[in-house]
């Protein structure tokens, strides 16, 4: 049987996985999207053992803020 993921986010961005930087605590996902722009998350190590992810990963980022903060200089 097939388990389907319903989350609550509406921002699901699909990706791949292009690199990977594991520490001992959390690990660095960086995940190239469309247009070559590149999001990047911190995860647990262990999440992304679970997931098993790696180099060339089909992934989403999946982005859930209350607020957007904007700067300038």
């Amino acid at each position: 049987m097939v388990k389907t993921m319903k989350i609550s986010a509406r921002n699901q961005i699909a990706g791949t996985v292009k690199s990977l930087k594991k520490g001992p605590v959390s690990t660095e996902v960086v995940i190239t999207i469309a247009g070559g722009n590149e999001m990047v998350s911190s995860i647990t190590t262990h999440s992304a053992e679970s997931l098993k992810l790696k180099e060339g990963s089909k992934v989403y980022a999946v982005v859930k803020a209350s607020e957007v903060m904007v700067a300038v200089d």
